[in-house]
């Protein structure tokens, strides 16, 4: 009978850490998955551009870097539209206001990518910092720049991958909601 009281003891404890564990990595890790795309119209009429991204950002502690946090954002990006996207550019800017620091990492240079998702490129971008007590997250922004009928065109967009912000836009999303049901 005392065998069983261990072995359940130790199960339950297995399981509360285990559960523990992924809690932990969700909170600090400020998972987000984001899917974006962009429509960008050229002069000729029904001549559009279509490119998409698949990106997901995270941060934590680094490994075995004690006092260092790990920002990672990997990607995807790919032509969905008629024509062929050339001369692809694509950057990921960390803005650090904690640390003061904007870094700029240029992870995919000139590459065409046909139409029709027929061929797509992955990237990833890393940024180190010194940890922060309490908790602040970092702005990561992705910039494409491609070139459509001789003109560089490009395209800027805001990942919301901190848990900070993204508490702030649900709030704020709700007060929109509420708003609109006052109406």
């Amino acid at each position: 009978m005392e065998n069983k009281i261990k072995i359940l003891v130790i199960g339950v404890l297995i399981a509360a850490i285990t559960f523990g564990v992924i809690i932990v990595g969700i909170i600090v890790g400020g998972f987000s998955l984001f899917y974006f795309t962009v429509q960008e119209e050229s002069g000729l009429k029904g001549n559009v551009m279509d490119i998409s991204y698949d990106i997901v950002c995270t941060q934590g502690a680094a490994e075995k870097l004690t006092g260092m946090e790990r920002l990672k954002v990997h990607g995807t990006v790919w032509n969905t539209g008629d024509n062929e996207v050339k001369n692809v550019t694509v950057t990921v800017i960390f803005t650090d206001a904690t640390h003061d620091r904007v870094v700029k990492k240029t992870v995919v240079e000139g590459v065409d990518l046909l139409p029709d998702g027929a061929a797509s490129v992955e990237f990833d971008a890393e940024y180190l910092r010194e940890m922060t007590m309490p908790k602040t997250s970092v702005d990561e922004t992705i910039q494409v720049n491609w070139i459509e009928d001789g003109q560089l065109k490009n395209f800027t967009k805001r990942l919301d991958g901190g848990t900070n912000n993204a508490k702030l836009q649900a709030e704020e999303e709700k007060k929109e909601v509420m708003r609109i049901a006052e109406e």
